[in-house]
């Protein structure tokens, strides 16, 4: 009873405890008690909808949508994707031993931004989950070799998670972040990844890391289209890809009369540029034409990118190509789309190979050998058409291995690399490298890294993002890379800067960029016969017959 004796509540007003409460004195009451209840309402829903935006409590990574991707940057191993967690845990534990290095022993630390999707739910993103992870495998061999080599500059690397979406579109908000990471005990001194060559890569360095003097290294980017002053390539350029690829075309005795173009016509950067070179390079001299009656090249949809209809469908292109009797075929798409493509041929009547026809080539470009391919059913499928598939690439890693001691077209840093990328992740499939992805990611930081160390050897004692910028364009191939090629698992090589030597004004706003590998070894492959090459190993910036390029 106590309880409801309103004389007893210590905390109401005297005047209130001993007088019968009236209209005036309710409607106070209840007024306070309703704005009370509302402001911690509101309160609580707008602390919600806040901490609802963010992906973590210090608020690196942002939620596009309900539901939606975590974008942003940070260096803590964020689970992305569940076949991410392994990777991830030990690039964040390695950040955490080369932080730790700082505090005790004073050792420079710089961070490395990994610009790239994350994440891979669609059909159509920009990569797959199975090139994310080995990219990101290939950056930890080369973190590790840095921070634990005897050639660094006594300087430790930290990588940062940089996630741009798995559309690119989210590139704003990283690289405001990694602007605002210049400073610091671990400043931002270069980004890696980028990899595609698409309209928001492009961007991302022209209005963001570009005006903050950021260096950009691309690892897999190829268009000749993707230029900028601080945006370097790792790969070689699709020009001097399809330029190997016409080499081999003269050297190995391939059908220059009976050919087709079969090419991806969405209006991407680089499909669209390799559509444009080869029809420059192979066009009207091997009867590649667009003529109505005379029709040689047909077009499909590719699967990367925003749907638009049905993509790769071959059917049209496949039956025209081999109603011509077509026996040279140049492929102008990504890796993705040949798979379909094959099995496209293997079903239509038409292109059933006589006893005595040449193999049908498809020649195209790659980064790499796509283990998708080069899988059991498909060499059955190349094998029962007389298929031969013949590959400009950046990484050719079944040979490298299988190559004996000492062979000179070999990469000399590549055994090394396979030997720690299968002690770190050997739970991986025989076939992980074979893409190529790790292997260029490796060799995208491990610019940045020889970088970093030659900025330190040149007595800088707090390396910047404008110090790794001088020293990437520094490098040159003479006297067998003495003034610093990149020891790349690819290949040794440096970069070109085409811009050198190009008039004031706008002349000089007109020439290219550059900065493309120099000396890059590009191996031509075949599937499913290993044919070796008559010609000799393709090398970037070097003319036929010359030796001025070191040893790969």
């Amino acid at each position: 009873m106590r309880l409801r004796d309103r004389r007893t509540w210590g905390w109401l007003p005297g005047r209130l405890r001993f007088r019968v409460l009236g209209v005036v004195d309710a409607v106070a009451l209840w007024t306070l008690v309703a704005v009370l209840t509302g402001a911690g309402a509101w309160w609580g829903l707008d602390s919600y909808r806040e901490h609802r935006d963010f992906c973590t409590g210090d608020r690196e990574l942002r939620r596009t949508a309900p539901g939606g991707e975590c974008v942003g940057v940070t260096a803590e191993a964020y689970p992305f994707a569940p076949d991410l967690t392994d990777v991830l845990g030990r690039i964040a534990e390695e950040n955490e031993a080369a932080r730790e290095a700082a505090r005790t022993s004073g050792k420079p630390l710089v961070s490395v931004a990994v610009v790239m999707p994350y994440t891979s739910r669609t059909p159509g993103a920009a990569m797959s989950k199975e090139l994310i992870r080995h990219s990101l495998q290939g950056a930890y061999v080369a973190q590790r070799s840095h921070n634990h080599g005897p050639a660094t500059g006594d300087t430790a690397v930290q990588l940062l998670f940089a996630n741009v979406g798995e559309d690119l579109s989210h590139w704003r908000t990283v690289t405001e972040d990694l602007t605002a990471r210049r400073g610091g005990e671990a400043p931002v001194v270069a980004a890696i990844g980028f990899p595609n060559s698409d309209t928001a890569t492009l961007a991302a360095v022209r209005e963001g890391l570009g005006p903050a003097r950021i260096p950009s290294v691309s690892a897999v980017l190829s268009s000749r289209d993707m230029e900028h002053p601080y945006l370097f390539k790792a790969s070689p350029s699709t020009d001097q890809f399809v330029d190997a690829l016409k080499r081999y075309v003269s050297a190995n005795k391939v059908d220059r009369k009976n050919t087709f173009m079969i090419a991806d016509d969405r209006n991407d950067n680089y499909v669209a540029n390799l559509r444009r070179v080869f029809r420059r390079e192979f066009g009207a001299e091997y009867g590649i034409t667009t003529d109505e009656v005379q029709r040689r090249t047909e077009t499909y949809q590719g699967i990367k990118g925003p749907v638009r209809g049905t993509p790769q469908i071959f059917r049209r292109a496949v039956s025209a190509m081999c109603a011509v009797g077509a026996r040279t075929v140049f492929l102008a798409g990504r890796d993705a789309d040949l798979p379909p493509f094959l099995e496209t041929v293997d079903r239509t009547s038409s292109c059933v190979p006589g006893p005595d026809d040449e193999p049908m080539r498809v020649l195209r470009v790659s980064t790499g050998r796509d283990p998708v391919t080069e899988t059991a059913g498909m060499r059955r499928i190349a094998e029962r058409n007389n298929i031969e598939i013949v590959t400009a690439a950046a990484v050719d890693a079944p040979r490298w291995r299988a190559a004996a001691d000492g062979d000179e077209q070999v990469p000399r840093a590549f055994a090394r690399f396979d030997e720690s990328y299968h002690r770190y992740f050997g739970q991986e499939e025989p076939d992980a490298l074979n893409d190529g992805y790790a292997v260029m990611h490796h060799d995208a930081l491990t610019a940045v890294g020889s970088a970093v160390a030659a900025a330190r050897d040149s007595d800088i004692s707090v390396v910047n993002h404008n110090d790794v910028h001088d020293e990437l364009r520094r490098g040159s191939p003479l006297e067998h890379c003495a003034a610093g090629c990149v020891p790349g698992a690819s290949g040794v090589f440096t970069f070109a800067d085409e811009s050198v030597g190009a008039g004031r004004g706008a002349e000089r706003e007109k020439a290219a960029s550059g900065l493309w590998p120099v000396c890059k070894p590009v191996p031509v492959v075949t599937f499913p016969g290993e044919r070796r090459d008559r010609s000799s190993l393709y090398r970037t910036y070097q003319d036929p017959g010359e030796s001025t390029c070191p040893r790969p």
